[in-house]
């Protein structure tokens, strides 16, 4: 019957999965290519979305390389403490992961789960982890290595010189030092607490509010797909702890009552599970319209400011339009005054002139006129010395 009712509610859980996919991919389309934390740091080259994903999928690496260890540790060992020591391991560990990994800005859920990883490997090395899986401590380590790389590996990747910068990294991992995990629940502080700048990253740009909206609904989608994969998983790992509590207790009765107890708190999640994935729902489209009011307000301030500055840009423009045509204006007077100037003087110069041309060319008439009367006067002259010469 319980089999029955986790079935329901996984099938329950793929339709809805099914349904968000589709409207993440419907609003794809509007995304940004690079999120808030991407554009404010330019060595990101890959797209938001692509980092989404990867991100989801090394969630899902993570919780696999916990579970294995936690499952091998489990099988190696004959010691009850260490077998609910790594029980409760995956019980933690694995949600903590899903948590980093849908981070709503996937270059913050890559740089947290890198952070997780840095955490986990000195809690399991040096922290107060150092000891719960006695002998098989060397399994958990190892596990948490692999993890760590895989983290840094996909942090690297996203990058354009395919490496962390040292500072960052150097930044990160005392920043881990400084707040280490604590407790077998793994209780940890997050990357977002933190002063970004101090650890020589970035987490802020004014598109966020843009990308945001439609990455809310992508990560609903990926939230209902690892609640789809580990739902069941997480629900035997917690009877199994409880079942192993009982066991723990000396009193038969306790037993029973502790395996009662853990069968009617499976059965109660089976029967409230559609319910909390729907409160969930309601919770995430309410955030979604808070964000959707929160851009479109940001974008109002931001067209005031636009116009703002339109206007002043415009004044300042039609100062210096002005100041440019009054200074033309002032250039042409002086040019006009010039050639006015300019013509009075050719004018002068071709009256100086036509003086000088016409007194030329009197001199030339009046000689001429000397020459030609010259010229009669010798003519008469040659003919009457030739008449008196025939009459005589």
């Amino acid at each position: 019957m319980r089999t029955s009712a986790f079935s329901a509610v996984a099938s329950q859980a793929r339709v809805a999965a099914v349904v968000f996919t589709a409207l993440a991919l419907g609003a794809c389309a509007r995304v940004p290519s690079q999120s808030a934390s991407m554009q404010a740091s330019p060595a990101v080259v890959v797209s938001a979305n692509q980092l989404q994903l990867q991100a989801f999928e090394m969630g899902r690496t993570l919780s696999m390389i916990i579970e294995q260890a936690a499952d091998s540790i489990q099988l190696a060992s004959a010691d009850p403490a260490v077998r609910r020591n790594a029980l409760l391991w995956k019980i933690s560990a694995i949600p903590l992961v899903q948590e980093a990994a849908l981070r709503n800005d996937p270059h913050v859920a890559t740089v947290d789960l890198l952070a997780f990883t840095i955490q986990l490997s000195n809690y399991l090395a040096t922290g107060s982890g150092r000891a719960s899986f006695g002998s098989e401590q060397p399994i958990a380590v190892a596990a948490a290595g692999d993890a760590e790389r895989a983290a840094m590996a996909l942090v690297a990747g996203s990058l354009a010189s395919g490496q962390l910068p040292t500072n960052a990294e150097a930044n990160l991992r005392k920043w881990a030092a400084g707040h280490p995990m604590q407790g077998p629940a793994l209780r940890r502080a997050s990357i977002l607490e933190s002063d970004w700048q101090a650890l020589g990253l970035s987490d802020d740009s004014f598109m966020a509010t843009v990308g945001n909206v439609d990455r809310t609904l992508v990560n609903i989608s990926y939230r209902l797909s690892y609640l789809n994969e580990t739902m069941i998983l997480e629900a035997r790992w917690n009877a199994e702890l409880s079942a192993g509590e009982a066991m723990r207790s000396p009193r038969v009765d306790s037993l029973f009552g502790a395996s009662t107890a853990t069968l009617r708190a499976v059965g109660t999640l089976s029967d409230t599970l559609p319910a909390l994935i729907d409160t969930q729902r309601e919770a995430m489209m309410r955030d979604i319209d808070l964000e959707r009011i929160a851009m479109m307000g940001d974008i109002d301030r931001q067209r005031v400011l636009a116009f703002r500055d339109l206007a002043v840009q415009r004044e300042a423009l039609q100062a210096a339009l002005s100041a440019e045509r009054a200074a033309l204006m002032a250039q042409v007077g002086q040019e006009r005054v010039a050639a006015f100037l300019s013509a009075d003087s050719l004018a002068q110069r071709s009256i100086e002139r036509s003086g000088v041309m016409l007194r030329q060319l009197a001199l030339e008439i009046l000689v001429a006129g000397l020459v030609i009367v010259a010229a009669l006067l010798g003519g008469g002259y040659l003919l009457i010395n030739r008449w008196r010469a025939t009459t005589a």
